[in-house]
């Protein structure tokens, strides 16, 4: 059962494709350096985006808190509207990249078959005082694998009722591999009841409030040397993402069901390293040399993401289970529905 489970929540995890879709992406290491950077951060922008905030979705479907030692089980999926702006990327900051198109797809962008020319002309230790150049194919995004074009990340957690009317909150996906990929999810929140602090308040029948402060990390390790078109070895890119969020949780918990809504503040820190060594080899102008150079660990790309969030969801309590749904405002909206067992 606990394997079937961990399948079901990787298998929902569109990220996957990535490795049946990132052809052509080992390529852009032969930008210049200020290009490379440039390239890698806004092909993946939209994806850091909605797994950081993904992140910051789903922890509570109540602002109620457990008894001490009561807990549950969740398992959720965020399911997030891909904007049509986050499908493309502007080529008009690129220096050392020629294209005949204005827009190249992000990684949740569309196919291409669109050729990028490089032109370096650069007498940095790096590149000697020649002009290089070579033509590679864009990579192209994963739009074509979405289900109804949505992006889908999976949480699976467990809620323990400590004393002080608090309630830890546990996030775990063991590193699971599928092809060239290997995904990891850990995370770790505290819901605590603000409404016991103020006196009279807290004796109004039905209604909580409680203040959630969470963190969370995916990993994301994809082996570039199985499918690289660069010579080299040791090949691969790692992407660090981590989450920390801050919600005021309120609800009103009748018997049957339970309206929930929250307010809160969502930031993402993440990096790409992208490791090993890679011969890129260009054509030297005015001539029929090409000549190759040797780079080990070319990359590191960082992103930071911010942003106020709002969500508004019921649950229904049926004997047994919990069934939830509610939708977030922020930077991507969102939908999560997930199923909650466990005794309060």
């Amino acid at each position: 059962m606990k394997k079937k489970l961990f399948l079901f929540i990787y298998l929902s995890f569109n990220v996957t494709s990535f490795s049946q879709n990132f052809e052509n992406l080992e390529y852009l290491l032969l930008a210049s350096q200020e290009d490379q950077s440039l390239l890698f951060k806004e092909y993946l922008n939209p994806l850091v985006t909605s797994v950081n905030f993904g992140m910051g979705s789903g922890w509570a479907n109540t602002a109620k808190t457990h008894k001490l030692l009561g807990f549950d089980i969740t398992v959720s999926l965020n399911t997030f509207f891909v904007p049509s702006d986050a499908k493309k990327f502007s080529t008009s900051g690129l220096t050392s990249i020629t294209s005949s198109s204005d827009y190249l797809p992000t990684v949740l962008g569309g196919n291409t078959n669109e050729t990028l020319s490089v032109s370096i002309n650069d007498d940095s230790a790096i590149f000697p005082p020649n002009e290089f150049s070579a033509t590679f194919i864009a990579p192209s995004g994963i739009e074509n694998d979405f289900f109804l074009n949505m992006l889908i990340t999976p949480n699976i957690q467990i809620g323990l009722g400590l004393p002080f009317k608090t309630d830890l909150i546990v996030r775990y996906i063991p590193t699971t591999s599928s092809k060239n990929t290997n995904i990891g999810l850990m995370g770790v929140g505290i819901k605590h009841d603000i409404l016991q602090h103020f006196g009279p308040v807290d004796k109004i029948p039905l209604i909580d409030l409680s203040l959630l402060l969470a963190y969370s990390n995916y990993s994301i390790d994809y082996e570039f040397q199985k499918t690289s078109n660069l010579p080299g070895v040791g090949q691969t890119a790692i992407m660090d993402m981590n989450n920390y969020s801050a919600n005021i949780i309120s609800s009103i918990d009748l018997k049957l069901i339970t309206f929930y809504a929250s307010v809160g503040y969502s930031k993402g820190v993440s990096n790409l390293s992208i490791l090993g060594s890679y011969e890129l080899s260009y054509n030297i102008s005015d001539t029929s040399e090409v000549i190759v150079f040797n780079v080990v660990d070319p990359l590191k790309v960082e992103w930071e993401k911010e942003s106020l969030r709002g969500n508004a969801g019921l649950s229904f309590n049926l004997p047994g289970i919990k069934l939830f749904a509610d939708y977030t405002f922020q930077e991507y909206n969102s939908l999560t529905v997930g199923a909650s067992i466990g005794i309060r």
